[in-house]
């Protein structure tokens, strides 16, 4: 699979998990973990990461640049309220340039967008919306329509793809449709946008032993809530004589309920029974039973679509009535194997395929003053705002940029992915055919009148 190179993506996040002063917790933040995914799949690229303005994630890449925002921490009013003034003001389009967007809150793909405008930027910026989570009445505490539903489709039609779980991920969106709502929801055209970003767990590290006996333990490794089947649980649970391990504190006191270090959950884990999972419910994906079938354990799934998307439809540990439970408990297999597929393959594969159908899609025209650039670019003009002085000095702000940068990626000048701002090449294996471009340029070039930009971690035009 091809890798692009030079491109620059600007993350817009989710972030849901912050400590009691207000700092954001990226290690425990699933959202977070799947941008750095991306992240990670695009080596060549430079990332924007807007990141809430208290957090201790590492600035130590030189492809990646982290801009604070001023998020809400409250997750409802992080879904609904967005400072378009400040956000906007976080960029300096003069040094920089988005080629793509990636917003992992599709409510908020329409501000971003508007807050570019403002600054009449962001007409040839792809856009990719990630769903971490589908609103229904099945997802809330409510059965009211909720309020972001619309938001979420205004985001699929703005968008180039709509990042889902699964495939059947989308179809947790049909459910908020009543046929009284002035909009309608065409199913098709909603598949026909969707990606898949399926997620494998994280691996472990060595496990630490526990200083307690974990003999005769099962362990439930998901959120106490409704949500996860806990009713289910604790009525399927009654007659049987096994400890109980909850990693949520929040469990009740009758279970030990305990967060634990990685190091001593994959003990846990290695050294119970079995770990189960109730979930029979709102469910997009799941990775707490990729980690115990990950160590080679068996785990007792309740059977669900999604769950069925995760382990697949022949797994043998499925269940549906109490009956069947508690008999597959007592009868566990002594070994287990359960083989996984590569999540993180299919995502990088389905990220990867995306981009570059879109990179290579036929251009219609050469814009205009786009040899006018190259031209500069040949004689070692290489930053964006000294090319505007040359070729366009009265013009501070302008899409059409966008299009001329888009070309110039094309034809094979780079854009060098370590700096973040946007200074562009000429590879030495293409300066004789680009040279060819640019022979009828009448353009007079003027004395540089500014200084190359010094790339140093602290980015100043913040």
């Amino acid at each position: 699979m091809k890798q692009p190179e030079g491109l620059r993506i600007l993350h817009f996040q989710s972030p849901v998990r912050f400590d009691s002063s207000g700092v954001f917790q990226h290690e425990f933040d699933s959202n977070y973990k799947v941008l750095e995914k991306t992240v990670k799949f695009l080596p060549k690229c430079h990332h924007y990461i807007v990141v809430p303005e208290k957090h201790n994630i590492p600035d130590d890449r030189e492809n990646v640049t982290l801009i604070p925002f001023n998020y809400p921490r409250d997750v409802l009013s992080n879904r609904s309220h967005f400072d378009g003034a400040s956000f906007r003001n976080l960029f300096d389009f003069r040094f920089m340039d988005f080629d793509f967007v990636f917003c992992h809150q599709p409510e908020k793909l329409y501000n971003i967008l508007v807050s570019f405008n403002d600054k009449r930027y962001g007409q040839n910026m792809n856009r990719f919306i990630f769903f971490h989570w589908v609103d229904c009445s099945q997802s809330r505490s409510s059965s009211a329509i909720p309020p972001s539903y619309l938001r979420q489709l205004e985001a699929i039609q703005q968008s180039d793809k709509a990042f889902f779980h699964t495939d059947i991920s989308s179809d947790w969106l049909k459910k908020n449709y009543a046929t009284e709502q002035s909009t309608k929801l065409n199913s098709d055209y909603v598949k026909d946008k969707t990606l898949t970003f399926p997620l494998s767990n994280d691996s472990f590290p060595e496990a630490v032993p526990l200083k307690r006996d974990i003999s005769n333990t099962i362990v439930f490794n998901h959120r106490w809530a409704k949500s996860t089947g806990v009713n289910r649980f604790e009525e399927y649970m009654e007659g049987l004589d096994y400890n109980v391990w909850c990693t949520d504190s929040k469990a009740p006191k009758e279970y030990t309920a305990q967060g634990l270090s990685r190091p001593k959950y994959r003990y846990l884990l290695e050294n119970s029974l079995c770990s189960v999972c109730f979930v029979d419910s709102y469910a997009t994906w799941n990775l707490s039973i990729q980690d115990g079938l990950s160590l080679k354990k068996p785990v007792l799934i309740y059977d669900h679509p999604t769950m069925r998307k995760v382990v697949g439809d022949d797994y043998p540990l499925f269940f549906k009535t109490k009956e069947d439970f508690q008999h597959k408990l007592k009868n566990l297999p002594t070994e287990f194997e359960w083989e996984l597929p590569n999540y993180d393959k299919v995502f990088e594969e389905n990220l990867l395929t995306e981009i570059n159908s879109i990179l290579s899609k036929e251009r219609k025209h050469i814009p205009k003053d786009a040899h006018n650039w190259l031209y500069c670019i040949e004689n070692g003009i290489n930053f964006k705002n000294d090319i505007i002085e040359q070729v366009q000095p009265n013009i501070k702000l302008n899409s059409v940029w966008q299009y001329i940068r888009r070309y110039l990626l094309e034809i094979g000048v780079k854009d060098n992915y370590k700096s973040p701002y946007v200074s562009y090449s000429i590879p030495d294996n293409l300066k004789k055919d680009l040279t060819l471009l640019t022979k009828s340029v009448n353009l007079q070039l003027k004395p540089k009148q500014k200084s190359e930009k010094v790339v140093v971690k602290k980015h100043d035009w913040f």
